[in-house]
């Protein structure tokens, strides 16, 4: 199986965290009304033009950003029904015609009930919603465009709508405590989403964020509360009755996100769009972050690939797979890492994570498989740091 993501990469505004690319979706349209347009039909052209690198059957599509949702609506509908299209055709090749999941991203200031029924007609299944906080000072803080309310309507309808669904919760924020995030946590859960993630709040160089704490203007959460507040985070997560299956991320038993999940086990996936990555199981594939050179790319009488391509070693690849499956619960299978790349990597792997098995840095599952503990993923990266293969 192989899954399909597509880059919306227009937003309202961008948030002050963000460090994805982004663009002012009413800067663009008052430059040109028919940007948005051309942006979707290039993403089409793209995916006509790439078919031919999926070699087996896309069984999840994830639509993100960017807030895919300031789209107009009926645009968007319309766009991800030609999606769907197709998507069946290519998977007909395969014999398959069914999608797994197929999510989109969303603001809460987007979300209605008829937006979500139009969405539904359209193909999409799941709609992942950025919620971060349900203190509007806190989110004013990060500059995100809607209050409290807002959000509360917005889960409130996707709640009664019956539709599978994802909210964010950011931890750290400025002017969050620890009453407060865990008041954050007890509302949301409330609600009984099928799954959510909550992320610690990241400093990126280059985001707004992060000027605003090079000049003083606003503090990081120190290590001991980030830890306090993770702690609040699984114990509530746990008492909800929710599987916390990767370091941000816990969902009812079952519904644990599909395309999302393709990441952290080397699927194969294809991603369109401005800055959009993919990968075919060997190589990795990289879209230009700049909507201009992806649009001269692809809206030129000769439609060239936008992509520049980077060819993996089998260390690197390993290293992936050890750094992606080491934040989940599921753990690092030595197993696998024997069938893809051989009982000479496999021991180098294993000599790596010994340390870490003694001291309890490591779990052993059985089957010769190994996770981090739960209470420890918030430090993993000093551990996986550790356990990634050195480059000949």
């Amino acid at each position: 199986m192989a899954g399909l993501y597509i880059h919306i990469p227009f937003c309202r505004s961008k948030c002050a965290y963000c460090d994805f690319y982004s663009l002012p979706v009413g800067s663009i349209l008052k430059k040109d009304p028919g940007s948005l347009s051309k942006y979707l039909k290039a993403i089409l052209t793209e995916l006509e033009m790439r078919a031919v690198e999926i070699n087996e059957p896309i069984s999840t599509i994830y639509i993100g950003g960017g807030t895919p949702t300031s789209v107009p609506m009926p645009e968007l509908t319309d766009f991800i029904s030609s999606i769907t299209k197709k998507t069946a055709a290519i998977n007909r090749r395969f014999q398959i015609s069914e999608i797994m999941e197929f999510t989109i991203e969303a603001n809460p200031e987007d979300i209605s009930r008829e937006t979500i029924d139009s969405l539904r007609k359209s193909g999409i299944d799941r709609i992942s919603i950025g919620i971060q906080s349900f203190e509007t000072a806190q989110l004013e803080a990060v500059m995100r465009r809607h209050d409290s309310n807002t959000s509360l309507r917005a889960l409130a309808a996707l709640k009664d709508s019956g539709i599978n669904y994802s909210a964010d919760l950011i931890y750290g924020l400025p002017g969050q405590s620890l009453d407060s995030w865990s008041s954050q946590i007890r509302t949301l859960l409330d609600f009984e989403p099928p799954h959510f993630s909550a992320y610690l709040l990241s400093y990126e160089p280059g985001t707004r964020l992060y000027a605003q704490k090079e000049r003083g203007r606003v503090n990081e959460a120190d290590e001991q509360t980030a830890c306090r507040m993770y702690d609040i985070l699984i114990k509530s997560a746990s008492d909800r009755g929710y599987d916390h299956y990767e370091i941000s991320n816990f969902s009812r038993p079952g519904m644990a996100a599909k395309h999302n999940s393709s990441y952290w086990n080397l699927t194969p996936y294809l991603g369109l769009g401005c800055s959009a990555h993919s990968f075919d199981g060997n190589n990795r594939r990289i879209n230009p972050a700049s909507l201009v050179s992806y649009m001269k790319a692809l809206d030129c009488d000769k439609k060239t690939l936008p992509f520049i391509e980077e060819e993996e070693t089998a260390i690197n690849k390993v290293n992936d797979y050890i750094i992606t499956s080491l934040r989940t619960s599921a753990g690092l299978s030595v197993p696998m890492i024997i069938k893809k790349w051989g009982d000479t990597i496999a021991t180098e792997v294993r000599t790596n994570l010994s340390p870490f098995c003694a001291t309890g840095g490591l779990t052993p599952l059985g089957d010769d498989c190994y996770r981090i503990p739960e209470q420890l993923w918030l430090k993993s990266d000093s551990i996986i740091r550790d356990a990634i293969l050195e480059a000949d």
